[in-house]
């Protein structure tokens, strides 16, 4: 078993097709951890195993693998890049101590890094940046590191420079030791048209890590070249603390710069023994594999045929294979694993103990559930939860066979199983079954899986618009029913008054019967015919905000009955609402964007073309991000999420909540939508 300072867990983090699975494919073949190189093309890569990655060309959920270098256990996790998994990526991060940026070298693309970047500078997450497909034409670091050190500070700095790019990379300088590498030669003097250039970087280097080192501070102010040893222990001191950001660079592709990258993460990145953990309550939990077993899951995978794994990053402690835990977030449910393994992508390799800093699979804990907490008998610890973020994007489902209803219920649940950020959820309107997502790739690539892992087929479609109606002018009406029959017949007669309310007030009933002209025991069944009847208007919605009064009738002593009155009742409100004006009522959401400053204005222009009031504009916490409120109708709210990310470069995020209801329009309906 590794030693815990032996350890490193690595999250692969950064924008979709920036490279990040064909990087992590390149180190496994790096350290022989695969004996062939897989492609993205092809659908080999390790990480990627899931047919939809094959059928997307992208990953889209969390992969795991590990590998060896120089005695050091890495266990790599290859995050999804596109926005709608970034729920998933965040729970995944809770298990690692430290992240890859993989960001293109295209000075474009670096804003795609805001939101996880922001992320992980909330959290404290040491994370370095590596500059990818150096050797694509267009190639430009110098432009890119620019980028990263305009948005996120001069403690991001480069520690290689590349020789060449496109077509000409060739190799780079290490600007700590002040070497040059080449790919087919290895070690050189830096060039000469280069050494001016280094020189430079070298110094920007040291001047950002002195920062945090008085005694390096001292020697640069006394011109003293500090020694290559102390610049190394500095890097990697403050490069674990999260001080510094070394960029480095590479080509994923080729597998150039594989070497280094690997490097720096044996010798910069911190084990989990130099890894601060700590409980809800803040206090700090020991990396000792002798104490109690604390353990956090960070993802869910379940198979059809071989069942449930919940992959979980141990804090303390030590698991082994046949283990009883405590599931601290289930009030102390006692679990029982049915298996211990380490995951090679979708292989599983059986252990028969884990000790505290692995990342492992436990196998069918069936009631185990993403952020759960798990720990030794006896041992009271919960750990933090990671927030989900609330939905953004829904789709209503139904079987497209009638005899899957049953199936279709328990599968998806299974899909949400795997997946925090999707819900689902029943509409308290139209009591459609709702799948809701962080984006429509989210939503969809969902109902693929359920489609492909459990053989169940579902349609989509965009959730109906609860409207509603009401009546603007009032009205009284007189209503009989009178059947005449064989036997007793049916006899109901009521006066009934319509009148309008303000909005939001609902649908009132009062009887103002005197003399006894409908009896008492009938009264109810009056009211139960109004509201009934009033379940359907003219345009076939609900009908609110409106007060009816029952304040005369007649009945027969024996042809008067419950019903009659009922039917009564109904007769009397399709009648009266053609008479009252009556007009539909659209559903308003209050809607929350979150966009950066330079889309702002483009933000409050799509708004109000979406027929939307807005409500004011004001800087969010985060530095270079506005806040833009407006009262939107829900029918136009239908993929905004995904028309606002186009609109701001993916950056863009908001959250709504219903409002109010408002007169449509020229009462005019609109299309089916959700929000």
């Amino acid at each position: 078993m590794a030693d815990i300072v032996r350890l490193r867990n690595i999250a692969f983090v950064g924008p979709h097709h920036a490279g990040k699975t064909t990087l992590v494919e390149a180190i496994l073949a790096h350290c022989a951890a695969i004996g062939r190189r897989g492609s993205i093309a092809d659908g080999t890569t390790v990480t990627d195993h899931e047919p939809e990655d094959h059928k997307h060309l992208q990953s889209t959920t969390v992969g795991f693998a590990h590998t060896t270098a120089d005695d050091v256990d890495i266990t790599i996790v290859d995050a999804p890049g596109f926005i709608d998994f970034f729920e998933e990526t965040k729970q995944a991060l809770a298990g690692v101590d430290a992240a890859i940026v993989v960001v293109e070298a295209d000075p474009g693309r670096v804003v795609q890094t805001h939101a996880v970047v922001d992320y992980l500078e909330s959290v404290r997450m040491p994370h370095i940046f590596v500059v990818n497909k150096m050797d694509r034409p267009g190639a430009d670091f110098a432009g890119t590191l620019a980028a990263l050190q305009s948005a996120y500070g001069r403690h991001v700095v480069a520690e290689q420079l590349p020789i060449g790019s496109a077509e000409q990379f060739s190799g780079y300088v290490d600007l700590a030791q002040m070497k040059a590498y080449r790919f087919d030669a290895g070690e050189e003097p830096i060039p000469a048209d280069l050494q001016d250039h280094a020189g430079r970087m070298h110094a920007e280097l040291l001047e950002a890590m002195a920062d945090f080192d008085d005694h390096l501070l001292e020697e640069l102010l006394e011109g003293v070249e500090p020694p290559l040893e102390e610049i190394e222990r500095d890097l990697c001191a403050e490069c674990s603390h999260d001080q510094v950001v070394p960029v480095l660079l590479a080509a994923g592709l080729s597998g150039v710069g594989v070497s280094a990258l690997v490097r720096a993460i044996e010798t910069w990145l911190p084990s989990p023994a130099d890894a601060s953990q700590v409980d809800a309550e803040g206090r700090p939990i020991e990396s000792d594999p002798s104490a109690p077993v604390v353990a956090r899951v960070i993802k869910t995978s379940i198979h059809p045929q071989s069942g449930k794994l919940s992959i979980v990053r141990i804090l303390s402690g030590t698991i082994k294979a046949d283990a009883t835990l405590t599931n601290i977030a289930k009030r102390d449910e006692k679990v029982r694993l049915g298996g211990l393994y380490r995951l090679q992508g979708k292989k599983q390799e059986p252990l028969s103990e884990a000790v505290s800093g692995m990342i492992v699979a436990l196998a069918r804990l069936e009631s185990v559930s993403t952020g759960d907490t798990l720990t030794s008998n006896g041992h009271k610890v919960l750990l933090p939860r990671v927030p989900v973020a609330d939905p953004v994007f829904a789709v209503a489902v139904k079987p497209k066979e009638r005899i899957d209803e049953a199936k279709m219920s328990q599968m998806m649940a299974r899909i949400v199983d795997e997946d925090p950020a999707l819900r689902l959820e029943r509409a308290d309107v139209t009591h459609e079954l709702l799948l809701l997502g962080r984006g429509e790739q989210h939503v969809s690539i969902a109902v693929e899986r359920l489609a492909r892992k459990y053989k169940v087929e579902v349609e989509t479609a965009a959730p109906t618009i609860p409207y509603l109606e009401t009546i603007t002018g009032g009205t009284e009406v007189h209503s009989r029913y009178k059947h005449q029959t064989g036997g007793h017949g049916q006899f109901g007669d009521v006066w009934l008054r319509f009148e309008p309310r303000e909005r939001g007030a609902g649908v009132t009933f009062e009887d103002k019967i005197v003399g006894g002209v409908v009896p008492r025991q009938f009264i109810p069944a009056v009211e139960k015919g109004v509201r009934e009847a009033l379940a359907h208007g003219p345009n076939g919605n609900p009908v609110t905000d409106m007060h009816v009064t029952l304040f005369d009738g007649q009945y027969h002593d024996v042809d008067s009955s419950e019903q009659s009155f009922k039917t009564a009742a109904s007769m009397g409100v399709r009648e009266a609402l053609p008479k009252c004006n009556p007009v539909v009522l659209e559903p308003i959401a209050h809607v929350r964007a979150i966009v950066p400053t330079s889309y702002t204005s483009a933000v409050i222009q799509q708004l109000t073309g979406k027929r939307g009031q807005i409500l004011g504009m004001n800087p969010d916490e985060r530095a270079g991000f506005d806040i833009v409120e407006a009262y939107v109708p829900a029918v136009e709210l239908s993929r905004y999420i995904t028309e606002l990310r186009t609109a701001t470069q993916g950056l863009g995020t908001y959250s709504w909540r219903h409002e109010r209801y408002d007169p449509v329009p020229g009462n005019k309906v609109g299309p089916k939508a959700a929000v």
